[in-house]
Formats: C-alpha cells, structure tokens, sequence
C-alpha cells in the first residue's frame, strides 16, 4: 500500500482524505499546515512538513504557491515524490519544482481530473485540425471563492491549443465567471465559418480531483526522477 502525506487541510485535502476511505491501494499517513482540519479524522495532523514523524512514499501538495515551494525543497531534501494541483505557480516556483524534479519525480498539473485532461487532449487535437486562425473562447465558471482567473485550467487548455499553432495565442481568449458554489466548468469554443464546435466538461463532485490525484499519485511514486504532467499520467493509462 503507498503511503501518502497531504500538504494542506483544506477542502481538497477532506476529499482526498474521504475518497482513500474506499480504497486499499493509498493510505493517508498524515495532514500537514499551519491550520487545523476542520473535518473530523483520525488522521494525524503536523503543522509543518518538518514535523512529520513518518517518511511517505508520496507527498500530495494543495496549498497555495508559497506552500509549494515549501513542498518542493522538502520533498527534494527528503527523496519523496512530489504531487501538486497547486494554481498561480510564479515562474520562480516552477525553477523549484524543476529543480525538484532532477532528484525525485514530480507531477504538477492545474488539474488532475480524468475528464479534464482528456478535454485537454480532444482540444489539442481539435486545434491541430482545424484553422489555426480559427477563433477560440476558453470560458472557465468556478465557485465565488476562487482567487485566480483565468483558472488554471483554462490557461492548461490555451497552453495546449497555442501549442499546435506554433505558440500563437493571439486568437485565444478567456472568459472567467465566478459565482455560487460551482465546482468547475471549462468550455472550448472553436468559431470556424458558418459554424462553433464546443468542448465542455462539468466538474459534478470534488471528488473527482480527489480521485485523479490518487491515481496520478499512485503512478508517478513509480517513475523515475522528472518533471511530468497529467498528460503524462494520461498517455500511461493507454
């Protein structure tokens, strides 16, 4: 069984905490930030990741930038792989995690839902047939809470698509709407001559991210040192 620390406490670490109730193949060992659960679990809780008493095979970050870069060198000077869904990455950070990933493996991806990265995948390749100066709206809808917009996510999904227009973003644009209680919600938009052709996924329950963060998990503790992303993970399922 692999086991695993969640560098956070907040909602996303309550999912992930919930969604290994219901499986045999990861255990969360412990919880570790500044803030106490504020669920209830039998799961140890550190306030920092210095504080851990046990070395986990995989450590899964869902903090904030800051915390990632704490992560980071901690996963660096303990040798454990490193998973984070951490948004709004400073390009500073990012030389951290890829400094990271020359000792340890390392996953980072704005988003480790299964559908979502096979949205990524199915616009990536929508994009390398159509027109390249075909228009494109990626629109993102999230919950009120949500600090940065556009999502990570839908710069992932824009990166993807500039990618197969020799990095040409100059037709991408972005709509943000933040609102209620949304879990998530990505729309591409591809507005070709005399017709659209959309790409959506519709985020239902948190736990989906839970889930993928699990299984993203489970395959990157076997890789050998390196920077990966989810599209990674993807390709690996076949």
């Amino acid at each position: 069984m692999l086991k695993a620390a969640i560098h956070g406490t907040g909602r996303m670490a309550a999912a992930i905490a919930t969604v290994t109730e219901c499986t045999s193949d990861v255990s969360i060992i412990a919880l570790a930030g500044p803030l106490a659960p504020a669920w209830e679990t039998a799961i140890p809780w550190y306030r920092s990741l210095a504080d851990l008493t046990t070395r986990p095979d995989l450590l899964i970050d869902f903090t904030l930038p800051e915390g990632t870069r704490t992560a980071a060198a901690w996963s660096a000077a303990n040798q454990v792989p490193l998973l984070s869904g951490v948004t709004g990455l400073s390009d500073e950070i990012l030389t951290d995690l890829k400094a990271t990933a020359s000792l340890v493996p390392v996953l980072w991806s704005p988003n480790l839902s299964l559908g979502v990265n096979l949205l990524a995948d199915l616009a990536e390749r929508a994009s390398a047939v159509l027109n390249e100066r075909a228009p494109v709206m990626i629109k993102d809808v999230h919950h009120q809470w949500k600090k940065d917009a556009p999502s990570g996510t839908a710069l992932m999904l824009g990166a993807g698509i500039a990618g197969q227009r020799d990095g040409d973003h100059e037709r991408i644009e972005y709509e943000s709407v933040r609102e209620g209680e949304v879990i998530g919600e990505h729309t591409v938009t591809f507005k070709l001559a005399g017709e659209e052709f959309d790409l959506v996924h519709r985020a239902h329950d948190r736990s989906i991210y839970a889930q993928g963060a699990l299984n993203a998990g489970a395959w990157l503790a076997g890789q050998p040192p390196g920077l990966y992303s989810a599209a990674d993970w993807l390709r690996a399922r076949g």
